[in-house]
C-alpha cells in the first residue's frame, strides 16, 4: 500500500493489545468496554487466550499508521 501522505510504500503489519482494540470519538478517556459507548468502532475484539490484533500499514516516513477495519475483521486477509 502506498502511503497517501508522501506516496512511499507502506509496511504492513499488526497492531496487538492483551484487551480490546477499539476507536471512540472525543479525546476523553473512559473504562469498560467501548462497545457500551454510542459511536464507537471496535477494531479488535478481545480473545483471553490471544489477545487482540488489527492490521495496519505503518509509514517510517511520515510515521502514520493505517488501520483498515470492517465487522469482523480477519488477520489473513
Amino acid at each position: 500500500m502506498k502511503c497517501p501522505y508522501c506516496n512511499k510504500e507502506m509496511e504492513l503489519g499488526i497492531i496487538q493489545s492483551a484487551r480490546e482494540i477499539a476507536w471512540k470519538e472525543g479525546l476523553e478517556r473512559t473504562k469498560g468496554r467501548a462497545a457500551a459507548y454510542e459511536g464507537s468502532v471496535v477494531l479488535s475484539g478481545l480473545d483471553f487466550f490471544a489477545g487482540s490484533a488489527v492490521k495496519a500499514s505503518n509509514c517510517r516516513e511520515c510515521k502514520k499508521i493505517i488501520i483498515s477495519y470492517s465487522s469482523s475483521p480477519d488477520l489473513n486477509k
